[in-house]
């Protein structure tokens, strides 16, 4: 299902709405990010991206998701990209391994990379993406000198629902009327968007002496730790205790880390993360020259029976569906 609207009436202005069963497909949509995109509960995977270009400098997008995701990968130098949720977040959503209240602004800061971990019961956040230049004019327009690189770097604020609230609204209805009938679109003028949506921005950000920007999770380094190790070695056989080792963290706080960011354990971690190494092989793989069961051992899954439970539990179709027809 898709629709792509791009009216004559409205310059620069173009709304394109697409639905995606597949999250490496989501992934490969989400241009200018690209991140890699770990589904971490099980069944069938929906995402919609809805993405509205104003200007060649600014473009929002609303991402939607049903499963629980992992989301890791750089973003533009060229832009900023500020992240709000549109509705209220539900545990465990973390972004940069910290807990995200229903108030909150994140991600701007362009040098670091996304990180992301989006609860099973779906994820509706809105993304504003504005060019350097673009947001620097508005904040001088506005007077807001202060939003320099070292507030940038801060990467995550809660501002007062007074200042948050307008801005979120502004961004609901934004893609409520751009995704209604063709009647509503000539109230849409890019121009007055940009003028509109940016100042609503700028007054969002908070002032440095009212900013507050919350905690990291407490064992955030060593479920980092745990988890650089498990990728370099998805192929080799390892244990708890190897990864234990690896973290310099202890079972029973790689258990807690792990299930308080993932809801689940590190070993069902690793598992999810080889199950999603074989479906992207898979993918490209030609039945003629590969089998299944020979991609599966690769990955250390010796028991065809077992992979291919886990491996429909987790994407709700079987290896074989998987595979080019």
């Amino acid at each position: 299902m898709s629709k792509d609207y791009l009216e004559s009436m409205l310059p620069h202005l173009k709304v394109v709405d697409k639905t995606y069963g597949d999250v490496d497909q989501l992934s490969e949509a989400m241009v200018g990010i690209n991140p890699q995109l770990t589904q971490l509960s099980r069944g069938s995977f929906q995402g919609q991206l809805t993405t509205i270009g104003i200007s060649p400098g600014l473009h929002i997008t609303r991402i939607q998701i049903n499963q629980a995701v992992q989301a890791i990968g750089d973003k533009p130098p060229e832009s900023l990209m500020f992240a709000l949720p549109l509705q209220p977040p539900a545990p465990p959503t973390y972004a940069h391994d910290i807990p995200l209240n229903p108030q909150v602004i994140f991600g701007f800061d362009a040098r670091r990379p996304v990180r992301l971990v989006l609860p099973p019961t779906g994820y509706h956040h809105g993304h504003i993406a504005v060019s350097k230049a673009l947001f620097q004019h508005y904040a001088a327009m506005a007077n807001r000198y202060d939003l320099d690189e070292a507030f940038l770097a801060r990467n995550i604020i809660t501002p007062a629902g007074a200042r948050f609230n307008p801005l979120r609204n502004y961004v609901q209805q934004l893609f409520h009327f751009s995704l209604a009938p063709s009647a509503l679109l000539p109230h849409l003028r890019a121009d007055l968007v940009e003028q509109d949506l940016l100042p609503l921005l700028i007054n969002a950000l908070p002032h440095p002496d009212e900013a507050t920007s919350p905690r990291p999770y407490r064992r955030a380094e060593i479920i980092t730790a745990a988890q650089t190790y498990m990728v370099a070695n998805l192929h080799r056989p390892i244990t708890l205790a190897d990864i234990c080792q690896a973290a310099s963290a202890s079972e029973r706080s790689l258990q807690y880390g792990f299930q308080d960011l993932f809801g689940m354990g590190p070993m069902a971690f690793l598992k999810v993360q080889r199950l999603h190494g074989i479906r992207r092989v898979l993918k490209t793989a030609n039945p003629t020259q590969q089998t299944i069961s020979h991609i599966a051992r690769d990955w250390g899954f010796f028991s065809m029976g077992h992979f291919a439970r886990d491996y429909k539990a987790l994407f709700g179709e079987t290896p074989s569906q998987t595979l080019p027809q």
